[in-house]
């Protein structure tokens, strides 16, 4: 809805209209219980793993599942390396993770997966 500026006859300014009477609400946050910084601690460390900053050893199978230390060995074969920061952190309902990462001038998207307190998932795209 269009809405005109006060003072100023020529202008206006587009504000949101009421919610429609059978809109349903946002979702809740995630849960703030220690999960978001267990999250953030591993995928950080699967993030320094993938670009090279940790040794492939400490990515321990009672934290880490295969497939997560399989790609980042991979990722640490393809030869990027250089320190790697999280620039975003998404946490979603059912442990599912997104955001980004930044390791020498460059964005690079990941996506990971937690199933309880162990990291099952994980992509650097």
């Amino acid at each position: 809805m269009l809405s005109p500026v006060p003072g100023l006859t020529h202008l206006k300014v587009l504000t949101p209209g009421p919610p429609p009477a059978g809109a349903t609400p946002p979702s809740p946050p995630p849960p703030t219980d220690g999960s978001q910084r267990r999250a953030e601690a591993l995928v950080r460390i699967a993030l320094e793993a993938a670009f090279g900053m940790r040794p492939l050893p400490q990515l321990k199978p009672a934290q880490f599942a295969a497939p997560v230390r399989l790609h980042a060995s991979a990722r640490q074969r393809q030869g990027i390396r250089g320190p790697v920061r999280v620039d975003t952190l998404h946490l979603r309902p059912g442990g599912e993770m997104f955001g980004t990462a930044v390791s020498a001038g460059r964005a690079h998207a990941f996506t990971a997966r937690m199933a309880g307190r162990r990291l099952v998932s994980f992509r650097v795209l």
